[in-house]
């Protein structure tokens, strides 16, 4: 048997090793949409999720453990539950589990269909107050992805952000189950889309261009 020429071999090697770090990367890959970089800040906001109550549990415990003054929860006033809109059952959700703290929890109505409309509008709910620091919570996957938007869009805060797990839907392990791939796939996606495209769309809140 010949032996095989060493640039061919070489190049098998190489072939090798770049199978072995995409497989590294890919694995890793939910991991990387992961961010929990919390701070003590002026204020909380809860982004719009599916899955609201958890996050807003999550929030709750939050501003209670001291790192915020008050707390913002996005809620929609344009979706109608049997006559009533989920900004004024949020409302009285705030009433009846807040207890001491209610009124440092405040609904920030929003009728946002993107995260980056979201960011404009949770703008206008902080505006005028003396906020120069907020954190974010959001869903664990899309916690990467919703940092990068409101830094860019809200310049004038410092952001950090906490994420809520939620393993019905997503977990770092992503390829173990279909919904978790099903996630990863188009959190990918929209991060991509976000920092190829809409970054350059959106314009930070308050810019002339």
């Amino acid at each position: 048997m010949r032996p095989i020429p060493w640039r061919r071999a070489a190049a098998i090697a190489l072939a090798a090793i770049g199978l072995i770090l995409l497989a590294i990367t890919l694995r890793n890959s939910g991991d990387f949409l992961i961010v929990d970089n919390r701070q003590k800040s002026d204020a909380i906001v809860v982004t719009q999720a599916d899955s609201l109550d958890s996050a807003y549990w999550v929030g709750l415990h939050l501003l209670l453990g001291g790192y915020g003054r008050e707390m913002f929860l996005d809620a929609r006033k344009n979706r109608i539950y049997f006559g009533r809109n989920q900004a004024e059952e949020a409302e009285e959700f705030i009433r009846k589990t807040a207890a001491g703290a209610s009124r440092q929890v405040n609904v920030c109505a929003i009728a946002a269909d993107t995260t980056a409309q979201e960011a404009y509008e949770v703008g206008d709910c902080l505006k005028g107050r003396s906020i120069r620091s907020v954190l974010l919570v959001v869903d664990d996957f899309h916690s990467r992805r919703s940092l990068a938007m409101f830094s860019r869009l809200l310049p004038q805060y410092h952001w950090s952000i906490a994420p809520v797990r939620d393993a019905a839907r997503f977990n770092g392990g992503w390829w173990r189950k279909r919904v978790w791939v099903r996630t990863a796939v188009v959190e990918w996606q929209h991060l991509l889309w976000w920092e190829l495209l809409d970054r350059w769309r959106y314009a930070p809140m308050g810019s002339s261009t």
